[in-house]
């Protein structure tokens, strides 16, 4: 039995993504992040957000899950944000 490989958003923190924002410097642009809702190639390339002013954005705006069913039941945002070594 294998396990199944999960990746890190690297805006949020959130260790459940299905693939990596990038591979070989190219983002992909079908994966969107349950949590944050960020989408690489359009958030950071056509709308000009980096990770870090993305990442002030969806704090500032309450930290609000994109796909609420997602959300694991006992989440911690401070937890998760430790994931990219954030601390709060």
């Amino acid at each position: 039995m294998f396990k199944k490989k999960f990746y890190v958003c690297s805006v949020c923190g959130f260790d459940g993504l299905r693939g990596p924002l990038y591979r070989n410097g190219l983002p992909d642009y079908s994966l969107i992040c349950t949590c944050c809702a960020f989408q690489p190639g359009y958030d950071d390339l056509d709308q000009g957000y980096t990770f870090e002013t993305y990442r002030t954005e969806w704090l500032a705006n309450g930290a609000e899950w994109f796909m609420k069913k997602e959300q694991p039941k006992h989440w911690s945002l401070k937890e998760q944000l430790k994931n990219i070594g954030i601390e709060l």
